[in-house]
Parts: structure tokens; C-alpha cells; sequence
């Protein structure tokens, strides 16, 4: 059986679910991040790389940009992060949508003004039910 590696991030690193955009002038790829060995998968903190949109050999690690435990939800980091995806808001600011594992089933949100900075907890948004978002 072979392994297989992705092409773009160093052996050694494993994104599950990866979100490609191009801001600006550069790709930046968000995603779950698995514990090297680790029991279940996506168990550590959102990461994010990035590559000028002109040369994709050229990757950087932008490094954590969303813990687990900074949604209040999960304050003490025991649930996994899952699925992220990012845009960027009329505002300008960038917005991250992410779910935890399947025991916190609403949408969670954080914000933050560039596309690679340190995302800050905004929000959940209640949606099973039409109810809306709530923010803090």
C-alpha cells in the first residue's frame, strides 16, 4: 500500500479538509489540523498556509489562526474543529465559518481583519430551526 502526500505541504502535515481562496495576490489554504498519531482526527487548532497566486511552489505557514478552546463553547479544548471555510465581508474584515464535532451541531464564527491573522470567537449561527444568528 502506497502513502500518499499532499503536494503542497511538507510531509509531515496533514490538513483533512482544506479551503483553498485567493486574496489579494496570494492562495491561502485553511483547514483542520490532525495530532501527529492522534486517536481521532482534527484535534488540534485551525492553521492556515499560504502562496503568491504567481508561484504555488512557494508555500508559507502562516501558522495557528483559531484555537479550540476560544469558542465558549469548548473552553476547555475538547472538541475537535472541523470544516472551516473563510470569506471575506462587505466590512473588508475576514470571516471564519466552522463546525465542531457532532456533539456542538450550530455553525460557529470568528472574525478577523486579514485573511492569515489571529480569528477572535464572534459568534453561533442558529439556523436548524430558522432562528437566526446569535452574536456576542
Amino acid at each position: 500500500m502506497k502513502q500518499a502526500f499532499n503536494s503542497y505541504l511538507p510531509s509531515y502535515e496533514y490538513i483533512p479538509d482544506g479551503e483553498p481562496h485567493v486574496f489579494g495576490d496570494r492562495v491561502y489554504i485553511y483547514g483542520s489540523h490532525d495530532w501527529f498519531g492522534g486517536k481521532k482526527f482534527c484535534l488540534n487548532h485551525y492553521v492556515c498556509y499560504s502562496a503568491p497566486v504567481a508561484d504555488l511552489t512557494d508555500w508559507k505557514y502562516e501558522g495557528v489562526i483559531y484555537r479550540n478552546d476560544q469558542d465558549v463553547r469548548m473552553v476547555n479544548g475538547s472538541h475537535e474543529l472541523w470544516a472551516p471555510d473563510t470569506v471575506r465581508g462587505k466590512d473588508g474584515r475576514y470571516y471564519l465559518y466552522y463546525c465542531a464535532d457532532d456533539m456542538l451541531p450550530e455553525i460557529g464564527v470568528a472574525v478577523c481583519d486579514s485573511p492569515a491573522g489571529c480569528y477572535e470567537f464572534l459568534g453561533i449561527v442558529h439556523d436548524k430551526t430558522g432562528v437566526g444568528c446569535q452574536l456576542k
